[in-house]
Formats: structure tokens, sequence, C-alpha cells
């Protein structure tokens, strides 16, 4: 059976919600992307707890997700040819979850002194944060001051 794309991302981010049910997500997205996750799980494990030939997989899957991946792929594949509804409710709350995260990603988290975006890096006030591969001084400069590390440039 050729899987789709949509298939692969519904069965990844039911792995990701079930593990810890959404504090992973919670702590690398948001609220907003957890909540998400969350009636994107609840809607496909519920539908697929209703087929007793799903259920007991399912039951499964909630405990051991990486470990029933494969039955739980196979099970959301076959529901989505035989039952276009449920393709489209699961396509509808597949972007209202990607919307959740690509709306987290470009949001800028600002306090007094520290800007940073996600996956960024702060400093407090006064501070400087310098991250990566580093090599050679570091310059420092605004219109009220200037600093030069020691080292050589690259």
């Amino acid at each position: 059976m050729t899987l789709e794309p949509l298939t692969m991302l519904v069965v990844d981010i039911l792995g990701k919600y079930a593990i810890d049910k959404g504090t992973t997500l919670l702590k690398e997205a948001s609220q907003a992307a957890a909540q998400a996750a969350s009636q994107l799980c609840e809607y496909v494990l519920t539908r697929l707890k209703a087929d007793p030939a799903e259920a007991k997989n399912t039951e499964h899957f909630e405990k051991n997700p990486e470990g029933y991946k494969t039955p739980i792929t196979d099970a959301i594949a076959a529901k989505m040819k035989s039952d276009p509804d449920f393709a489209t409710q699961l396509s509808d709350l597949l972007q209202q979850y990607q919307k959740a995260v690509s709306s987290n990603e470009s949001a800028i988290k600002a306090t007094s002194g520290v800007v940073a975006t996600q996956g960024g890096i702060a400093a407090g006030v006064g501070g400087v944060a310098v991250a990566g591969n580093v090599a050679g001084g570091i310059t420092i400069s605004n219109t009220q001051s200037s600093y030069t590390s020691g080292g050589t440039g690259p």
C-alpha cells in the first residue's frame, strides 16, 4: 500500500502526542499546537477504536506509539480510502495543527532586554549571547559604544 504524505504526517503527530499527552509538543511548539494535536489525536483514535478490528491496535498504540506505528498507519490509510469524510476532517485538523505550529515559529518572544525567535538565543538586559561555531574576534557595537575582543578575525 502506497502511503500518502498526509497519512505519514498524521501518524507522526499522533506519535509525538501519545508519548506524553502533548507535554513535549507544548515545550517544542506552543499551547495552540499542543491543543490542535490533542484534537487530531482524539478524533483519529476515537474513530479507529470504533472499529472492532482496529480497537486493540489503537489501545496498544496509545501505550507504545513507536511499536504500533505500522498498524496505525495502515489503519488510517485504509480509513481515509474508505471514508472521504474522515479524510476531509483529518486534512482540516492537520491544517489547524500546521497553522498553530507555523504561527509559533514566526512569533517573537520578548521581555525587557530579551528578544529571541523560535530556536533563537537570548540575553538579558545589557547582555550578549553568542552561539554556534564562533572563530576569531567578536565585535559588538551600537551608536553609544563599541567593543572588540582580542583574537584574530577570520
